[in-house]
């Protein structure tokens, strides 16, 4: 049996309406689907980046105003790295060390009879750098001279003083001292030594940390 042609315009007006309905929805989902949604999922994305990049526009705003702030504290730091290093230095130098202590004793008119490095005692950022020395003069002349390493430039701690008369005495050596002159050396972050640049030998301008030993009475 041939089948017979459809045609809408001969259906019921309410049904006609009906299928009219169903195929706009149909292309209303289908533009939905692939068309505004993709597109609405892009604009969220886009406003999401936005607001991230605002967000850091905003921080680095903050920073960039601080920024001369930053500069100062780190020009602060920088000086102060410098006196550290030259009160605390990176290495051990021995012969600055020599070379300084021998100019202050020649300073206080003593003679150092012997000059002994010992090993180093490992503490939290740094090291003891203990020096074992033999000294003879008089006892202004000592005085002097631990007045003197007190303003050293490097920090310099002296204890452990020993003193006695000399056998055969004279007018400038009367007496002969024994003492622990202690420096420290700074350890950088990997554990290590490293070079640092020389620090100046002799009495510094600055006020120096370490404390003043004081001179025993002669017994």
């Amino acid at each position: 049996m041939a089948l017979e042609s459809i045609s809408i315009s001969k259906l019921p007006q309410r049904t006609q309406l009906l299928l009219l309905t169903v195929v706009m929805a149909g292309l209303c989902y289908v533009f939905y689907s692939f068309y505004v949604q993709p597109l609405k999922a892009e604009v969220d994305t886009l406003g999401a980046q936005l607001n991230d990049l605002t967000t850091e526009v905003q921080k680095g705003q903050i920073v960039y105003s601080r920024l001369p702030e930053f500069k100062k504290q780190v020009r602060e730091q920088e000086v102060k790295l410098a006196t550290l290093r030259t009160i605390l230095p990176e290495r051990k130098q021995t012969a600055e060390i020599v070379s300084g202590l021998e100019l202050l004793a020649r300073e206080s008119r003593l003679r150092i009879k012997s000059f002994q490095p010992q090993g180093t005692v490992r503490k939290d950022f740094y090291e003891d750098w203990p020096i074992l020395l033999s000294l003879e003069g008089n006892y202004d002349n000592l005085g002097t001279f631990f007045e003197k390493v007190s303003q050293f430039a490097r920090i310099i701690n002296v204890e452990n003083i020993t003193i006695k008369k000399v056998d055969t005495p004279t007018r400038s050596r009367t007496i002969s001292a024994t003492c622990t002159a202690t420096t420290f050396v700074f350890i950088d972050q990997g554990g290590e030594a490293t070079p640092a640049s020389p620090a100046p030998i002799g009495p510094a301008t600055a006020v120096s940390q370490q404390r003043k030993p004081g001179v025993p009475s002669e017994g």
